[in-house]
């Protein structure tokens, strides 16, 4: 499923990138595996933060997730990185 959704997953972020462009951050829910993560988008300081609960436990890193890859390719060229935030 996730293959066949990314062209329209793209299309979303970017869609709300433009029609947001005056916000400081986009937040962006994210369910994998049962579990939920939640994506800070702060476009103007071309950041991500992924906070996610389970972070300390599994030892988790933005690669280990498949939505930076489809954040990345609906904004560039915009730089992104990706950091994991404690919680």
């Amino acid at each position: 499923m996730y293959k066949d959704m990314k062209v329209e997953v793209e299309e979303h972020i970017r869609t709300m990138v433009r029609y947001h462009d005056a916000k400081e951050f986009i937040l962006a829910p994210y369910l994998a595996d049962g579990h939920w993560s939640l994506f800070n988008i702060t476009i103007k300081v071309r950041r991500v933060y992924i906070l996610n609960s389970t972070f300390i436990k599994g030892g988790k890193n933005p690669n280990q997730y498949r939505i930076p890859s489809v954040i990345k390719s609906a904004l560039l060229p915009r730089g992104l990185t990706f950091h994991m935030v404690q919680c």
